[in-house]
């Protein structure tokens, strides 16, 4: 082969490799205006726990500025909600006295940071809390432990979850936060796992306090270690605790070491 054939296949190579990753889905100025779903925060659900859970999921984000702020890795974070759950017996919204609702209520109104390594990130399928829009998803980013070379797999410690919405993801996008770029590795919607040319960066993500009790199941949504797949390709248990960081107002990049 000539040197001119060997720098022409090179030079398609890296193309097709800055192609393929440029495909991936990323956060974007996404632009609400038009969208009928931006003033109903309770949005599509039907029952008054989902109702509940979509207000929490729907708040705007705020000025953070000026606000005493606590911040947590996932050691102290884990401990501190699995006392939250001791408290409100890890049951769902629905099974909650009004004393345990208002506890609830009080929990969320609080704004925490929380420090992780995003190896694995992925938009969300079209729910009850965005109206069910194809086009208005949410953004998982799942704060591990530990930094890994690759994206899931049985015996993997089980992260934190973290919610980007459809409220938040401009305003992270505005101020330089892109997924391609802090995370290892994205889900795509066939389940199969892309490589985003990133080692997963050590992020802080600022955000509300939030319980998702609808995945709050043991075995099937919450456990210390990934135990095994369905036949869609999901891995399960697929997070360590009920409670998340939803929405997420601000992210901070703490580089790969």
């Amino acid at each position: 082969m000539t040197t001119h054939r060997i720098f022409g296949s090179l030079f398609l190579s890296v193309v097709c490799a800055v192609s393929a990753v440029a495909q991936l889905p990323e956060l974007r100025d996404l632009d609400l205006t038009g969208w009928d779903c931006l003033s109903k925060l309770e949005a599509a659900a039907k029952t008054q726990d989902g109702k509940e859970r979509n207000v929490q999921k729907n708040r705007s984000a705020i000025e953070l500025t000026g606000i005493n702020i606590p911040s947590f890795d996932t050691a102290t974070f884990l401990g501190r909600v699995a006392e939250y759950d001791r408290q409100i017996g890890r049951k769902h919204r629905r099974e909650l006295t009004s004393a345990q609702k208002e506890q609830v209520t009080a929990l969320e109104k609080q704004i925490l940071s929380l420090t992780g390594w995003l190896v694995l990130a992925y938009q969300g399928v079209p729910e009850s809390t965005n109206c069910r829009s194809k086009d208005f998803l949410d953004w998982h980013l799942e704060l591990s432990p530990e930094a890994a070379d690759h994206p899931v797999r049985v015996g993997d410690p089980t992260p934190i979850i973290c919610e980007i919405t459809p409220r938040t993801q401009a305003l992270l996008y505005r101020s330089g936060v892109r997924i391609q770029k802090l995370a290892a590795f994205l889900r795509l919607p066939d389940n199969s796992f892309a490589a985003t040319s990133s080692k997963p960066h050590k992020i802080r993500v600022t955000g509300y306090l939030m319980w998702d009790d609808e995945h709050n199941k043991a075995d099937t949504d919450v456990g210390s270690f990934i135990g095994w797949f369905s036949k869609e390709g999901y891995h399960h248990p697929w997070r360590s605790t009920a409670w998340e960081i939803h929405p997420v107002m601000k992210i901070e990049d703490l580089g790969t070491e």
